[in-house]
């Protein structure tokens, strides 16, 4: 609460004034506190006079503060600090700034959408800093989440591609994920991401491609062989590249689970063992499922169970071909 945080502060300023420190230049302030009886109310309007101060990074941090407040009625106080933060000229402010408008929205998220603020995020989309161009993605897609995320027009698109190289590994991913939302054919300009350093870029790339190619078979199957490299070191964190098992069966011992994995990644291994499953190498998935069935976990145990029953339908059905 904010008395006793006030009472800590005026511990360490009667602590430093004993041990013959300088604190002369906030003793009236402290004074001022100590003699106010809405201490929270003090605090408000102090970092409100503080979101215009000189100093970028003074604004920044009163910013930050006032938007960590977890108190009702707050979305009066902070929406107009955080707009002027919004078009601050300093990188910082419309940094925090951004960030600011996502947690206004989680502290009353039933109040009317501010018009104005959705607009500023938008427009800061083609704002010089990448930094405040993904953390404006962000704050739209929490903002109107039910209304279906942040829209991806042609014109953004084109922008976030024309930006991409200025992002770090993370936002990358991150944006063509975002990129899932436009339709457009715009495959020409992803073959070049699809060889990316980063794994992770390269499943999001991959994902992204294989949703626009969902008509084209083919082209799937390409894309897909060209990742299967990044898509082998995730260990097949996602699910869309087994559409063509086949490309990936000799590699199924890679989705063995480790003793010191969590039980989530065993889930989705399982799953995709179950999937790679031929007549071939029946013998080794089941073992390394039934392994599964002692887990801790019980409901990973039930699931081993489960994948061991899928399994030997799969076994049936081979043994019928032949």
């Amino acid at each position: 609460c904010f008395e006793l945080r006030f009472l800590r502060l005026l511990f360490v300023f009667c602590r430093n004034m004993t041990q013959g420190l300088d604190v002369l230049a906030l003793f009236m302030d402290m004074v001022k506190a100590s003699a106010t009886v809405d201490i929270p109310d003090l605090a408000i309007n102090t970092l409100r006079e503080d979101c215009a101060d000189p100093s970028p990074m003074v604004r920044g941090l009163a910013l930050r503060n006032m938007c960590n407040f977890r108190m009702p009625g707050m979305t009066e106080y902070i929406e107009q600090p955080i707009v002027a933060g919004l078009r601050d000229k300093a990188s910082y402010v419309r940094r925090v700034a951004v960030l600011g408008c996502a947690k206004m929205h989680s502290l009353e998220p039933n109040t009317e959408i501010v018009g104005s603020i959705v607009n500023e995020l938008y427009a800061l989309l083609r704002n010089p800093d990448p930094v405040v161009l993904v953390n404006s993605l962000r704050a739209l897609e929490k903002i109107l989440k039910d209304e279906g995320g942040v829209v991806i027009n042609k014109p953004i698109a084109h922008h976030l591609f024309n930006r991409y190289a200025d992002l770090d590994s993370w936002a990358q991913s991150e944006v063509l994920t975002f990129l899932l939302r436009y339709l457009p054919n715009i495959l020409s300009l992803l073959d070049t991401f699809l060889q990316s350093s980063y794994a992770h870029v390269a499943v999001a790339t991959l994902r992204l491609f294989l949703h626009l190619a969902s008509t084209h078979p083919a082209v799937q199957a390409d894309a897909l062989l060209h990742t299967s490299a990044p898509l082998l070191a995730t260990c097949g964190a996602a699910s869309h590249e087994l559409r063509f098992p086949g490309l990936f069966g000799t590699h199924y011992k890679r989705f063995f689970g480790g003793y010191s994995e969590t039980s989530y990644i065993k889930f989705r291994k399982m799953e995709i063992l179950v999937v790679l499953v031929n007549d071939e190498n029946v013998a080794l998935v089941l073992e390394e499922l039934r392994s599964y069935c002692t887990d801790v976990s019980p409901e990973l145990a039930q699931a081993a169970i489960a994948a061991i029953v899928t399994t030997s339908h799969k076994t049936l059905m081979f043994l019928s071909d032949v």
